[in-house]
């Protein structure tokens, strides 16, 4: 086995311990979701706590369990929120209201929760950095804890100012639920504060070789993501005349790439099987949402529906059973080259999306399954096939639970950062430079099989492209490359195209698709200039003195 896929998953300094979870309790923590709720049986003060080394790190590990929940990466944030796009849609034609089909009011559970967790998740960072200096502990450390508190609370605020625009911005703990008076900061503060804590990061955090694995942050993975902020700061509701912030993206997409610490997989599906099977590839999987367990047993810790939600459906459990929520649209399965063939050339395109069905045969007198078969689907079943992305036959785990899984969800893939390059280049240049077409090529050639470094005419982009022309290969790119990865609302929104973009879907399945899913043009039909932000949660607005209007529209 190559050496880089082989650590397995490190659960000795990720893990969800409860003592953090008492300490802030005092801040009304609450979660709605079904899988990671931890309800408190004993209070202490804050000032009692933060006397070592080792109390930090587990103030640390409660700041990173809000990435694991159920309203962010354990399923919401790629299932419900972000299922509606050009990519996918919600394979339930009973389902007319909720966020996957653009149809909700400011009182839904996944927004309030999706709110409600981010501000935890940012109290508990506060908490940190309230009381950063407090135990004896080497410098080297402390530094670490503080840059990854720093970053973890920056990314949390991009979350909240890239779905809602001007939001409250604490930089200090709440201990008290007196403390409830929190008006709005504009997105161009916080998008200030985000920047200006991630950059301190850079220099505190440890590279990634220091942790071998991917659920730590590390340096190239705040540069990663600092790229992504820079270009949503260039976009929409900005948009930015000048190339200020595409020189910005650039600049830290550069320090990723000549770290030399990444590189691409040859293989792109193993990326995912990698994620199934817990081990860790650190040049390709830069950060990873991690999940350790999956209800059954002692592995109890924290597991998600990653593949469960989001898998191929199958009701034989040895395979791994999966509810298959989300299918693929035509768009996206004709936006890979060779569609109209029984195989295609971007072999991206039948490992994401599925291009078979299960199907089991149960014994009519015990009522256990016999036997299941794969079944291929036909060139012209578009509608019918399942995200393909994580297959639970690879999960490890035995016995496999229904519901829940093990397997890590990725944030930052080094893909997406050849990919910003190449997006920042062709900005700031007005049209693509030789180093913008390398980044996008390693991408593409890695999807048909061939050598990254080697150019090839098969998979190349064609030289003389204009400044509009590879503006739109870069959007196709991350459309066959990151689908599914809960990427793709936000980039159509900072690109300004959301909304024609969304209509333009609808308009295509209304006229192409079968008659058994036409229900798949609803989120496109009923999406509105509203729906580029989120609207302020009821609790938020109802407890919040200070919060002021509620978002346009809503």
């Amino acid at each position: 086995m190559n050496k880089n896929y082989s650590k397995m998953k490190n659960i000795k300094d990720i893990r969800w311990v409860g003592v953090f979870l008492m300490l802030v309790s005092v801040t009304s923590i609450s979660s709605c979701n079904k899988y990671l709720s931890t309800q408190p049986t004993t209070f202490f003060p804050v000032n009692s706590y933060f006397q070592t080394a080792d109390e930090m790190n587990s103030a640390l590990t409660g700041v990173y369990q809000i990435l694991a929940s159920g309203n962010l990466y354990g399923e919401n944030l790629w299932c419900f929120l972000n299922s509606g796009t050009d990519e996918s849609f919600y394979a339930r034609s009973s389902t007319t209201t909720g966020t996957q089909v653009y149809n909700y009011t400011f009182s839904d559970g996944v927004i309030g929760g999706f709110w409600t967790d981010l501000y935890t998740g940012i109290n508990r960072a506060n908490l940190i950095l309230d009381n950063i200096n407090k135990p004896v502990m080497d410098s080297v450390s402390r530094n670490s804890v503080k840059g990854e508190a720093l970053f973890l609370r920056a990314f949390y605020y991009f979350q909240l100012v890239s779905n809602w625009g001007d939001v409250p911005m604490p930089l200090h703990a709440t201990t008290s639920p007196d403390s409830i008076y929190f008006p709005k900061t504009m997105s161009k503060v916080i998008y200030a504060q985000i920047i200006n804590d991630m950059t301190a990061a850079d220099s505190l955090v440890y590279p990634i070789t220091h942790w071998g694995f991917s659920g730590r942050i590390s340096q190239t993975t705040v540069e990663g993501i600092l790229a992504r902020v820079c270009l949503f700061r260039a976009g929409y509701p900005f948009t930015d005349s000048s190339s200020y912030w595409f020189s910005q993206a650039l600049n830290w997409s550069n320090k990723v790439i000549n770290s030399g610490n990444h590189s691409l997989n040859p293989s792109y599906s193993q990326i995912f099987i990698n994620q199934c099977q817990n081990l860790y590839d650190i040049k390709e999987s830069m950060w990873e949402v991690e999940f350790v367990g999956n209800g059954i047993g002692t592995n109890t810790q924290t597991y998600g529906w990653v593949g469960s939600a989001n898998g191929i459906a199958c009701s034989d459990n040895n395979i791994g059973y999966s509810y298959g929520f989300l299918n693929t649209t035509a768009t996206l399965f004709n936006a890979y080259s060779g569609n109209k063939l029984l195989s295609s050339p971007d072999t991206r395109r039948d490992w994401n999306i599925a291009p078979f069905s299960y199907k089991s045969y149960t014994n009519s007198v015990s009522g256990v399954i016999d036997s299941t078969v794969m079944t291929t689907w036909a060139i012209t079943s578009i509608y019918n096939r399942n995200v393909g992305k994580w297959r639970r036959s690879y999960e490890l785990a035995s016995p496999k639970s229904k519901n829940f899984t093990s397997i890590n969800f990725p944030v930052l893939r080094y893909a997406d950062v050849l990919l910003m390059k190449a997006e920042a280049e062709n900005e700031i240049n007005q049209g693509p430079t030789t180093d913008a077409y390398e980044a996008i090529n390693q991408v593409r050639r890695r999807a048909y099989g061939f050598p990254i470094d080697i150019a090839n005419k098969i998979s190349d982009l064609p030289i003389g492209l204009g400044y509009t022309a590879f503006q739109q290969a870069v959007y196709n790119e991350r459309l066959l490359e990151l689908c599914f990865e809960g990427l793709r609302r936000n980039d159509l929104i900072r690109w300004g195209i959301f909304i024609p973009t969304m209509k333009a879907l609808a308009n295509q399945i209304t006229t192409t698709a079968p008659s058994n899913f036409l229900y798949a043009a609803m989120a496109g039909n009923n999406v509105q200039p509203k729906h580029l932000l989120f609207p302020i949660p009821s609790s938020e607005m109802s407890l919040n003195p200070g919060i002021g209007s509620q978002n346009f529209g809503w």
